[in-house]
Formats: structure tokens, C-alpha cells, sequence
């Protein structure tokens, strides 16, 4: 069962989706990452949860880990990287230094008008230590990555969307409404293709391509003889389905 709440974040359960939403401004890595951590195990498992959601509008800190060791052993962006289903993350106001590495291994991001992304640890002598030099250049390439991290350069919500690091950018007062469409959406297609989906162009950017495509092959051919595309094809016979992009 589904942790509810806790002192740190609280856990919305609809169904086919659930929402993790951190409840403090400023915030340690360590105050949540256990919680969050027995929470992604359950949702890798449990086949009733389709779309995951973290709601950090909130958020206006997460706190540095002073101690190296601790570093290692306390990375939020591993723990969204382990998570298997589709990640849709939504956030407001100034997004810093681990607030932003956060969201960078989620698969969707959401942001409003007035929002602000910075990576400001060269100020301090410091550096980025939960995956930001390794995942920003995946995302929106090597020279704005180093722009970014190396001159500690602050952009807003149109530049980042310009550089594909958001998705989308609406009025902060549609940003639920935005945020839940999009998750509501994704449950409306087959979890395990979905699933499958996300695998294989998560392992495209550390693999070769023929190696890729292989792993796609594999994943489809499981796909194909699965109890989840059965009821889909199920589903298409008995009501006709439409691509909600379409609008036809």
C-alpha cells in the first residue's frame, strides 16, 4: 500500500496514476529520499500505476549534501531514473541547483510563465554531484549544457522551452489542470507499451544503435504476445479508439 503522507511529501493514489507532491519550500535530499524510495519500488511493481507525477511547485530549495559519502548514497536523480513508468514533473518559481537536477531525469516537464532555471554552484566553488553534467547534455546538448553550468547562466521558462529542457509552458494558474491532463493522457494508452517505450529510448542514449534497435525488437516481440496488447487490440474492436493529438 501506497505511503500517504509523511512529514516531507504527500501521496495522491487515483487509480491508474499517482501523485508525489513535496510539502516544504526548503528541503534536505535526505528528508525525502527514503520515503521516496520505498514509494518507487512499489510503483515499479504494482501494475495498477501507469503515469507518475511529482508536483514540486512548493519546492523553493533542496539543501546541498555536505559530506561526499553521504552524496553517493543519497541521489534523488538515481532514484527517477529507476522508476520504469512514465515521469511527468511540475514545477514553479526558481528552479536551482538540486531542485533543477531533479527534474531532469523525468521524462515531461511542465512550468509556468514566470519561472526561472539556474545551476549556480560555480558561484560558490562547488560543483553539480546528482547527474546534472551527465543528463543536461543529453537533454539540450553539449554547448548550452556547458553555457549553463559552467557561467552559471539564469534563463527563463521561454528559453528553456526553446532549448527543449521544459515541454511546456502555461498560465500559473493552469498549471494542476495542465499537469493532469497530461498525466490522465498517458493512462489512456497501454502501460506496458508505455513502459516498454520509455526503456528503449532511455537505453538508446547510452548504447549503440544497432544494439538499440535490437533491445526495441526484443521489447516489442514481448509486447506483441503480452496480456496488455491483447487487451488493447480488445479494446480497439470493441470502440473505436482515436490519437487525442488528432482531433479526428
Amino acid at each position: 500500500i501506497l505511503m500517504n503522507n509523511s512529514e516531507s511529501m504527500s501521496v495522491f493514489n487515483s487509480g491508474k496514476y499517482i501523485i508525489i507532491s513535496l510539502k516544504n519550500e526548503i528541503i534536505s535530499p535526505e528528508e525525502i529520499y527514503y520515503d521516496l524510495n520505498s514509494i518507487i519500488q512499489e510503483i515499479n511493481i504494482n501494475q495498477d500505476i501507469w503515469v507518475v507525477g511529482f508536483d514540486l511547485t512548493k519546492v523553493e530549495k533542496i539543501c546541498d549534501i555536505k559530506s561526499s559519502a553521504e552524496s553517493l548514497n543519497i541521489s534523488l536523480t538515481k532514484l527517477i531514473l529507476e522508476i520504469k513508468k512514465p515521469v511527468i514533473g511540475l514545477v514553479s518559481g526558481e528552479i536551482s541547483n538540486r531542485l533543477f537536477e531533479m527534474i531532469l531525469p523525468m521524462d515531461y516537464r511542465i512550468t509556468d510563465k514566470k519561472s526561472t532555471f539556474i545551476m549556480s554552484q560555480i558561484f560558490n566553488d562547488n560543483m553539480q554531484f546528482d547527474g546534472a553534467t551527465q543528463l543536461l547534455p543529453r537533454i539540450i546538448g553539449l554547448n548550452k549544457s556547458k553555457e549553463l553550468i559552467m557561467f552559471g547562466k539564469q534563463i527563463n521558462s521561454k528559453e528553456a522551452s526553446e532549448i527543449g529542457l521544459v515541454n511546456i509552458i502555461v498560465d500559473e494558474e493552469k498549471l494542476n489542470e495542465t499537469f493532469i491532463c497530461k498525466i490522465e493522457l498517458l493512462t489512456q494508452f497501454s502501460p506496458l507499451a508505455m513502459q516498454f517505450t520509455k526503456s528503449a529510448i532511455n537505453f538508446s542514449k547510452d548504447t549503440n544503435t544497432i544494439r538499440g534497435m535490437n533491445m526495441e525488437n526484443d521489447l516489442y516481440s514481448i509486447l506483441l504476445s503480452s496480456k496488455d496488447r491483447t487487451s488493447s487490440i480488445n479494446s480497439i474492436k470493441n470502440k473505436s479508439k482515436r490519437n487525442p493529438y488528432s482531433g479526428k
